[in-house]
């Protein structure tokens, strides 16, 4: 990977906020770019260089288990920024890669989980 390589996270349902009103403006939350305690506090993410981001969803959602809202990106320098280092694992799959939260207490994941989103919106 290099340093403007896309991470590609998918963004499940839930993670979603729908205006009501117009029902076709959206927002995603920070949740999204937030790992859980199953994840070992590494955020699963594809690598860019080996995934488009229709193929990653195709690839996450074949199963018919995982659901996925669409998909989002940062790149290494948007996570270095904020001292999260990411690296490529290849585990589960070839072209699996994680971000790295391990050793912060949960206000700096919430808070850097919410810088992360608004880098992939911009």
């Amino acid at each position: 990977m290099n340093p403007e390589t896309p991470l590609l996270r998918q963004v499940h349902p839930s993670f979603v906020q729908v205006d009501h009103i117009s029902a076709q403006v959206f927002s995603v939350t920070s949740q999204a770019f937030k790992p859980t305690p199953k994840d070992g506090n590494k955020l699963s993410v594809y690598n860019g260089d080996k995934f488009s981001a229709k193929e990653s969803f195709e690839h996450f959602t074949s199963s018919g288990i995982n659901k996925s809202f669409g998909v989002m990106a940062v790149t290494p320098v948007e996570c270095e920024t904020e001292n999260l280092p990411c690296e490529e694992n290849n585990d589960p799959f070839n072209g699996h890669a994680f971000i790295d939260f391990t050793g912060l207490p949960n206000n700096q994941i919430d808070k850097k989980a919410k810088k992360l989103r608004n880098a992939a919106v911009k």
